[in-house]
Parts: structure tokens; sequence; C-alpha cells
């Protein structure tokens, strides 16, 4: 049972101080209006407070209710608080909560930087509110630093104008899969939830392209909703010499790694009898991830739909149908209303009153059927970039007399865009990731605390 000092008179917005005691084997809380333990004043007057005893259930609940960071405050408050704050199941219950009730969800965006004062392949990203579009936090990890990437470029043995930048793979419910956009052998790969400020290293794969050459690698991150568990998936294309055949074949190698047993499983490689050139964007869903590659060695336009399921572990490819895919505006594959989707870009069909049209085009066992179609405004150059949780779609806007790229949100039922404070860089491609705030990786043990460079650097480098 837990003690809550309160007052029996409130100011309309209090502003609350916890603070914890033990009393034997029970703890009591007391929420304070003010400095003083004992009473309230204002002006000429006094509130003299009272205990209220509440359960340890409903305690519970009322800590679900709250955001990361005054969890991990109140985890510091007493041992009992922060065993009750990191158990698996809180965490679980927690997110839970939050994707239920749509809050504290964010946006991820890499913004422009000044290349005369940073270094314009180094990557910057922010956190910023989805309701407000307000800066919340500017996202720092150690592969981002100038430090890191010196200590890349000594792994790597580079130059750091040669070295690649770190880049963000994916999000799945707080967690972020980082890397090199070019992941080679000694690449990190890394996952983060930038909300506790910890991240897990994961182990070196063994790289298909350590014998042969490999010229793209994309990964995926997701949870499985069977399996209870957190999967990472790599996929990697490169070119084999089979003994006494001259001719270069091409095949696929796929590696999926496993939080729980903190541990890769190779894949069967397969052949193929194209070449193709994978999006580095992926959509996941229901522990599937999607991918869509073109085959460069074709003479039009032909793209392939590639996912790999991590409950089964099964790989599959097929076309895309050729009257979706001969488009000029571009393609892209995105979740969409809790499902795969397929938004052809189409800018030459557009009217006098807009800007043309998105063809959402919906993936039902290796089939497409139109599901929608987005009519874009007629002001400035929209470029899809996925949707928001509440399926708002996130473009950035060009205008016709502006050089800077910014962020918008389209309504496709109302048609209203909806200009956000957020610019985007002009020079590199875009990335905007949706981002769920969570307690994901808090009761991990093999974390790494993200201001501690010193363990940084050992967990790096043994």
């Amino acid at each position: 049972m837990y003690q809550i000092q309160t007052t029996t008179k409130m100011s309309k917005q209090p502003l609350w101080v916890i603070q914890f005691k033990c009393c034997q084997t029970l703890s009591q809380v007391h929420l304070e209006h003010s400095s003083s333990c004992h009473s309230l004043r204002m002006g000429n007057k006094s509130w003299k407070s009272s205990p209220v005893f509440i359960s340890e259930e409903i305690l519970i609940e009322i800590l679900l209710r709250l955001p990361v960071k005054s969890l991990i405050r109140f985890s510091c408050v007493s041992k009992s608080w922060r065993d009750v704050i990191r158990s698996s199941s809180f965490i679980t219950n927690h997110l839970s909560k939050n994707m239920t009730r749509y809050s504290n969800r964010y946006l991820i965006a890499n913004y422009p930087v000044d290349p005369s004062t940073v270094e314009p392949d180094l990557c910057q990203y922010n956190l910023y509110s989805s309701e407000t579009f307000e800066q919340c936090l500017k996202l720092e990890h150690p592969l981002w630093t100038t430090i890191g990437r010196f200590e890349q470029c000594l792994r790597l043995k580079c130059s750091l104008s040669t070295a690649s930048r770190c880049v963000i793979y994916g999000s799945s419910n707080g967690l972020l899969c980082i890397s090199d956009s070019d992941v080679v052998t000694q690449s990190p790969i890394c996952i983060w939830n930038p909300s506790i400020r910890k991240f897990r290293i994961l182990p070196q794969p063994t790289l298909y392209h350590l014998d042969h050459y490999c010229f793209d690698t994309v990964l995926s991150v997701g949870s499985h909703p069977v399996l209870k568990d957190y999967k990472v998936v790599m996929l990697q294309c490169f070119d084999v010499v089979e003994e006494g055949d001259l001719d270069v074949k091409i095949a696929l190698g796929v590696q999926v790694y496993t939080f729980s047993t903190n541990s890769w499983k190779m894949n069967e490689v397969m052949r193929l009898d194209w070449d193709w050139k994978p999006c580095a964007k992926c959509a996941v869903l229901n522990g599937i991830s999607y991918w869509l590659a073109e085959e460069v060695s074709a003479e039009a336009s032909v793209f392939r739909i590639l996912s790999f399921d991590t409950g089964n572990e099964e790989f599959e490819h097929f076309r895309v149908p050729e009257a979706i895919a001969n488009v000029d505006g571009g393609l892209y594959i995105e979740v969409y209303k809790d499902s795969i989707c397929l938004l052809e870009v189409d800018y030459c069909s557009c009217e006098d009153d807009d800007g043309g049209h998105i063809y959402v085009w919906l993936l039902q066992e290796q089939t497409f059927n139109l599901l929608q179609t987005i009519v874009l405004p007629s002001s400035g150059t929209c470029i899809p970039l996925g949707f928001t949780m509440d399926n708002q779609l996130l473009v950035e806007v060009l205008e016709d007399d502006d050089d800077n790229y910014q962020l918008a949100l389209f309504a496709p039922e109302s048609k209203q865009l909806l200009r956000t404070p957020i610019l985007l860089p002009v020079h590199t491609r875009s990335q905007v990731h949706t981002y769920n705030e969570s307690l994901v990786l808090l009761d991990d043990e093999r974390v790494i605390n993200c201001l501690d460079s010193k363990e940084y650097r050992e967990a790096l480098y043994g």
C-alpha cells in the first residue's frame, strides 16, 4: 500500500513534486504541490494536507501513463520503483498504452547543415513533436560525432572524406537501427533507444562479401508479434564466380539477428538471374520486411518486391506489374492503414488545379489492388516520404521560387497541406521516420550508455 500526501484544494495547474520514502517494507509516495511537506500557502490562505492510501496496482497504472523522461527520473528514487519500472512486464505494458493512446509520438528527420562549419556528410538528426513540430531533442550518438567518425576511419583505414556516414535504417517501438550508409565488414550495427540514451552494438555478422564482391547491403528492424522478439534482417547482394564458370552470377544472402539470443543466423544463399538495386528504406509489418528493388540490367523500368518473414524465415520476390512500375514520378513502398502499399507518383497527369497524383496500391498475396488516389496540391513539388501513425502523408515540398525543402503533412481526405517549420536537406536524401518513445532496452544487460564514451570504445574494440 502506498501513501500519497495530497491537498484538499489545488490551483488550476499544479506542479507536482514526487518524493519517495521507504517505511519498513512499504513505500510512501508524497505528491506535494510546493516545497512544504505539510501545507500549501497561497496569499493569506493555507490548505492542510491529508494522506491518501492507494494500492500498488493503482500506482502502477499512474506510472504507465507517464512519459519516458519522468519514469527514468522516478526509477532513481527508490529500489522498489526502479524494479517496477525496469521490469519486462512494465516496459511491455507502457509501450502498449503508448501505442493504443497515440501518445508520446514523434518525428525524426535529418536536417541541413552549414558545410562551412560542419562536414556535409556528417549525419545530423533531430527529434520533433508530431503535434507542434517543435524540436524536442538533438539526437546524439557516438557514431555521429566527429570523434566517432575519426575512430571509424581508423577501423576502416580510410580518409575522413571517403568514410561512409551513419544513417537510420528503420524504427520500431522506440528502437532505431543505425549503421554506415555503405555497410562493410567493419561497420558497427547498433540498435539504439534515444529516449533512454542506451544502445546495443550487435555482434559482427559473417558477411558474405568476405569472399565475394558485395555491392549492396540493406538492413531492417522490427518486432515479431507472435515470437515477441525483435529481429534485424540484413540483405546482401554480391557477385559469385563458380568454379569452372567464367560468368559472374548474382546471389542474395539473408542473415537474421535475434535479440533474445544475441546472435546472427545465416540463411540460404539464393542465386538470381537478374541484377538488382534495393531501396534503402524498408517497410516492416507483422514481422515481415519488404523492400522495393529495381532491376538495373533491364531496358525498361522493372521493379520487384523482396520480402523476408522473420517467423518462418522464408524469402519471396516477385515482379511489380509494368502498368504500376513504368512511371516517371517514382515508386515507393510504405505501411499505410496497417497494410503494405506501393505509392505510384505521377506528376505528368496533373490538371490545372492539382500537382499530380499518388496512386496507392494495396499488396495482397503478390497482387496489387488500387486502394486510393491522392490528389496532390498544386503549390510546389511534393515528394512522398511516408505516412504518420495516424495515416497522414509526409511530403517534402519544394517551392518553385525557393531552394529549401520543407516537411509538410498532407491529409488525403480533406486535401489540406500543413507546412511545418522543419527544413530538410537539399543535397542529400531526406530521411523522416515516425518514432514512438518506449522503455525498450532499459532492462537489457548488454546495452551501453551513450554518454559513456569509454564504455562505447571498449564494446566496439573489445
